[in-house]
């Protein structure tokens, strides 16, 4: 018998060792798995949902508003409850845990979610049910620290429950009010310097954490705290005792309302998943005194969640300052802490996302605007416009070929990177080999596309820029072969002059305005030798000038006006007025700058082979350096001629009819009330259109409608409040008229067309600048446009200046030397070759334009040679420009050369005279063509040299002045 109980003995003490041996060492593993955790945790920015997502309250009481805004948190906490796990490693190591967390540093207040990794994907998927719009963000957490608070600054502690976690804390349910904004507001007084944080660390609860809940409420209902009866003692109690003894002990057991509220309470706590919970807070000042006062106020609104019957929470300061701060880093969760289980009610109370009516502060920081899904179609190939990213994952957004015919339109205020969007566009049609032209109101876009131009299109850049005054570009709106382009022409320069003049159809360009205008503009395109806009006021004060014309007329009602109408009225007494009053709207456009645009017969360049030859075309409108109504004029003038253009590809099969896009910035500057055809007809004719402006209040109604009507691409970066409302039902429900006014820079919300059908809204972030400008490059290529496609501007202007004399006095020119004019300036033919050149005294031939003394020329010369070779380096990738290698020879000559080849421009031997002009003679793949350089002027008011033109037997044109003894140019 001693031997058993010795044996046994024996065994009861090693099993005790055996369990405190266990216990020691899963302590010890459990504390390595802590840190092991803690150092694989994931932290996560949580971006509050917009403003425009709150659930709105309207008229409904504020307490609903309230139950409903904070119940959202509970689709959250249902879901993170299925990251229980169970088995062995389980009950070693316990359930992983999570930290929510409100963190104030730096002046702003911040949400996070700290996880562990393998659980992120359920985590997000939590917080992505509850709040579709919160955008989650691996990041680094801040350093709440503060470098002078490092010795006595920082303190913290912990809450725990005041009462056994079987009793409930006050939740929003029974105050119908979001507490926790007490909260937001003790955060908020945490200036720069401090750092306040407060974890709320959850796990699920173990398995059976309901049942001592479920013993409690089994002893308050029987006998008031008596211990439960087996069901054989009832029965055995039923038999021997008499009924009304039992009836009279039921009427002694009858709960009190405070007894059936409390039991109603426990109950209610555990029909929902339970967590054991922490909350830990930690603050760090400058001072210690600052961090008591900031963490006293933390405390203070945790009292809001007391439960005046039930539970509450109190605070325990931390004396050993080091474990608080490591097992805030670690955010350590110790096993042990089994008596704090909060349901998910009472989570959602502490911890959600609030609303605008629960933050206090602005220092909330919350998305201006949600992030919403992209289209799920494949988009491989077409325009790249953006890039859409929900949830981490991130789609390109494209624009087809086929679906860029029906036209795109981008709107935004100043800085939400329309006009950089617009160029990586621009920039894809360039390195992609296809045409477009550019009109730009500003003219740094154009400028940095110049630079951007491969090796390969440098022959099909076109560089139009109305302030180089030496060498104008023609560009005549006048030019119409068909009665039904003419009758467009002036159909467009009737709205040209009323969008203008007369914007709010006043009455200032009425109907008796647009008749003259319509038929002087019939009268100059009928003449065989053509006209231009500019010499419509020409037409109307010089009546021998517009009978020099009538001849060519072929329309009857035109010829009524110019023999009948016209000169019957100049005979009344407002006659002179009304001229006056019709001419004095070209008064603006007389300058020299537009005067030798417009004024030119001839253009340098076609719009239609532009369009079929795939060619670029940068257009530069700078109001600051031409004037806006200069610019405006212009702007019109180039949407009119690429409509024209465009119709008259009706004579090629449709599927021959190559694309072509027009860039246009702030159309608004350039749309005139037939704008609206062109979204609706341009399509057809493969002109597509990408317009962008900043407001849509600076289009009239029928652009306003056909723009959400007819274009269904449509890009929408921040916008004021009535382009907002104009332009929502594009985007509801997805998008409130709010949501367009907060969009950040370079974001966008965008429906765009895929496939011929339009997309849902979406959010899209716009790319960075995807080309790289070359400066030397932009100067080169401007020089050799110049040089190809304009005229110097001494013989453009007295072209302009002879053709505006009265006809009885113009000087008369050979039709030979007419022809070889209009053939050296024609844009389809080599270009005129301008040169100082003593080896042609002998040739004898006249031309009506030398303005300068022969003593002037006479004066000392001095010779300019220069030769720029432009030529281009094959670009490395897309993010490359063109870089010439620039060289300075003894003489200090500028020379760009390239051994591989490219465009090339040489300047020859250039005379300087004492007059205000020098010529340089620029040769450009065989054509040459004199460039004014303008020089302090010594010569007004001075008489004209008496110059004559001779043709030679090489059927040159030389230029000699009236004693035959010097050459001053040539033209070949």
């Amino acid at each position: 018998m001693g031997i058993w109980i010795v044996s046994f003995s024996i065994l009861v003490v090693s099993v005790v060792a055996l369990f405190l041996i266990f216990d020691q060492y899963k302590k010890t593993v459990r504390e390595a798995k802590d840190y092991e955790r803690g150092l694989k945790m994931v932290p996560m920015k949580i971006h509050l949902p917009p403003p425009s997502d709150d659930i709105e309250s309207g008229s409904r009481d504020e307490r609903d508003v309230v139950d409903e805004t904070l119940s959202q948190a509970q689709t959250m906490y249902n879901i993170i409850s299925s990251t229980a796990t169970k088995g062995f490693k389980t009950k070693l190591y316990g359930q992983r845990h999570i930290s929510f967390e409100i963190i104030a540093n730096d002046g702003l207040i911040h949400y996070y979610a700290v996880v562990p990794a393998v659980i992120t994907e359920t985590v997000k998927q939590a917080i992505s049910a509850a709040y579709p719009t919160a955008r989650l963000e691996e990041v680094e957490l801040d350093n709440i620290f503060s470098d002078q608070g490092k010795s006595n600054g920082v303190i913290g502690g912990e809450f725990t429950l005041k009462k056994d976690f079987i009793y409930p804390i006050s939740t929003y349910e029974e105050s119908k009010r979001d507490a926790s904004r007490a909260l937001l507001d003790a955060l908020s007084r945490a200036s720069r310097g401090d750092g306040i944080a407060v974890q709320f660390m959850l796990r699920p609860a173990f398995e059976g954490w309901t049942q001592k809940s479920i013993d409690k409420v089994d002893s308050l209902r029987d006998s008031k705290g008596k211990a439960k009866k087996s069901a054989a003692l009832d029965i055995m109690e039923a038999l021997w005792k008499p009924p009304q003894s039992t009836e009279s002990e039921s009427k002694n057991k009858q709960l009190t309302s405070l007894e059936e509220s409390e039991i109603d309470a426990i109950e209610k706590k555990t029909r929902y998943p339970g967590y054991e919970t922490l909350i830990r807070v930690v603050v760090s000042s400058s001072t210690s005194s600052r961090s008591q006062a900031l963490l006293q106020s933390v405390v203070t609104a945790f009292s809001l969640f007391d439960s005046p019957t039930y539970n509450g929470f109190k605070f325990n300061m931390t004396t050993n300052i080091d474990e608080l701060v490591t097992a805030y880093i670690f955010r350590f969760f110790p096993q042990k802490l089994k008596n704090s289980i909060l349901n998910s009610i009472e989570l959602s109370t502490l911890f959600h996302l609030p609303s605008r009516a629960s933050i206090p502060t602005e220092k909330v920081q919350r998305q201006r605007i949600k992030q919403v899904d992209g289209p799920t179609e494949l988009m491989d190939d077409g325009l790249l416009l953006g890039v859409n990213d929900f949830r981490g994952v991130k789609k390109q957004i494209r624009l087809s070929e086929n679906d860029r015919r029906r036209h795109a339109y981008i709107i935004g205020q100043t800085g939400m990177g329309k006009s950089k969007l617009l160029e990586n566009l621009a920039f894809q049609d360039i390195m992609d080999g296809r045409g477009f032209a550019f009109i730009d109101p500003h003219g740094d876009s154009v400028e940095e596309l110049l630079g951007m131009i491969p090796k390969e299109r440098i022959d099909d850049v076109i560089y139009f820029n109305p302030s180089d005054i030496d060498n104008p570009i023609g560009f005549n709106m006048f030019e119409a072969k068909t009665p039904e382009e003419m009758d467009f022409v002036v159909s467009e320069t009737n709205s040209m002059l009323k969008s203008l003049y007369d914007p709010g159809n006043t009455g200032i360009v009425g109907p008796r305005m647009e008749n003259i205008v319509r038929y002087a503009a019939i009268l100059l395109m009928s003449d065989p030798e053509g006209g231009t806009f500019m010499d419509i006021p020409k037409i109307l004060v010089d009546p021998e000038y517009a009978r020099s014309k009538i001849k060519y007329l072929k329309n009857q009602r035109a010829i009524d006006f110019w023999t009948k109408e016209w000169p019957a009225s100049q005979k009344s007494s407002d006659a002179g007025e009304l001229t006056s009053w019709v001419v004095s709207k070209w008064a603006p456009f007389e300058s020299g700058l537009l005067n030798n645009i417009l004024g030119q017969k001839l253009s340098g360049f076609n719009i239609r082979e532009i369009m079929d030859g795939q060619k670029i075309l940068l257009v530069n409108l700078s109001k600051g350096l031409m004037g806006e109504q200069a610019a405006k004029l212009l702007g019109m003038v180039f949407v009119m001629k690429f409509q024209a253009a465009a119709m008259s590809r009706a004579d090629t099969p449709e599927p021959d009819r190559k694309d072509f896009c027009l860039y246009v910035d702030e159309f608004q500057n350039f749309a005139t009330s037939s704008f609206e055809s062109i979204l609706s007809e341009a399509r057809k004719y493969r002109l597509n259109l990408i317009l962008a402006n900043q407001f849509m209040t600076q289009l009239t109604d029928t652009i306003k409608g056909a723009i959400i009507g007819n274009v269904p691409t449509k890009i929408v970066g921040r916008i004021g409040i009535d382009d907002a409302e104009n332009l929502q039902r594009a985007f509801t429900p997805t998008f409130t008229a709010e949501d367009l006014t907060k969009l950040p820079n370079y974001n966008a919300v965008a429906t765009v067309l895929i496939g011929g059908i339009p997309s849902a809204p979406f959010t899209m972030s716009l790319l960075p600048p995807i080309g790289k400008s070359n400066p030397e490059l932009r100067n080169a290529l401007k020089r050799y446009s110049a040089s190809k496609y304009g005229r110097p501007k001494l013989l453009v202007e007295s072209e302009i200046r002879d053709r505006f004399k009265t006809v009885g006095s113009q000087p008369k020119v050979s039709q030979s030397s007419q022809q070889l004019i209009r053939n050296a300036d024609s844009s389809n033919s080599v270009q005129p070759n301008i040169s100082t050149n003593d080896e042609a005294k002998n040739n004898n031939s006249f031309l009506d334009d030398w303005v300068k003394k022969r003593e002037q020329l006479r004066e000392e010369k001095t010779t300019l040679t220069s030769t720029v070779n432009i030529q281009s380096n094959d670009r490395q990738s897309s993010m490359n420009g063109f870089k010439p290698n620039i060289n300075h020879h003894q003489d200090d000559n500028l020379i760009a050369s390239n051994p591989r080849g490219g465009a090339e421009l040489n300047t020859s031997t250039v005379s300087q005279a004492a007059s205000s002009t020098v010529f340089s003679s620029v040769s450009v793949e065989g054509a040459t063509r004199s460039q004014p350089q303008q020089q302090p002027s010594t010569i007004a008011n001075q008489p004209e040299p008496q110059i004559k033109e001779q043709q030679n037997e090489n059927g040159h044109l030389d230029i000699r002045d009236e004693n035959d003894d010097e050459i001053v140019f040539k033209i070949r």
